[in-house]
């Protein structure tokens, strides 16, 4: 059972951090990044702490207290698997969904284990909302991009895990 599971439903396995203050870890993140070299761990020990409703309120804050776009920031000044990784703490839960099905699909060869566990353990208003995200997102239907990669009962099962 993935680590996420809990009583059926997914949940991050990052609580939400007490004494929560997006504005004082928005400007934690912009010192990190200010002025010559990044203070990578700094940004590693807020981003890591947080739950990802609370990563959204860091990355609004930010925007409100500085004026820009704390993802671009993140990519100027960041790189590598940190790049990759902080980034996609910063995703919505949904949208990560969506593009990790997406790349999973995407190219040659399928990760099958990637569609069964977000498929398989996801409710069904989830998966409605992941559906429209992966339409909204990339322009394409999930239903089309499952049965040109897969086939037979496995295909079948998931496209009626996603109706």
């Amino acid at each position: 059972q993935p680590a996420a599971m809990v009583q059926g439903s997914t949940q991050g396995t990052i609580q939400a951090a007490p004494n929560f203050d997006a504005g004082r870890d928005a400007e934690i993140l912009r010192k990190a990044m200010k002025g010559f070299g990044t203070d990578e761990q700094a940004i590693i020990d807020v981003v890591a702490n947080r739950s990802n409703d609370q990563r959204q309120k860091i990355k609004a804050a930010f925007k409100t207290m500085y004026g820009k776009d704390l993802i671009k920031d993140l990519k100027s000044e960041l790189s590598g698997n940190v790049e990759e990784l902080i980034l996609a703490l910063f995703m919505p839960s949904t949208y990560y969904d969506a593009w990790s099905l997406r790349h999973a699909m995407k190219g040659a060869g399928t990760q099958e284990s990637v569609l069964i566990e977000i498929l398989c353990t996801r409710t069904n208003q989830e998966i409605r909302e992941i559906v429209n995200c992966y339409k909204s997102e990339f322009g394409r239907d999930i239903e089309q991009d499952i049965r040109a990669d897969t086939s037979g009962h496995f295909e079948r099962l998931l496209i009626s895990m996603c109706q």
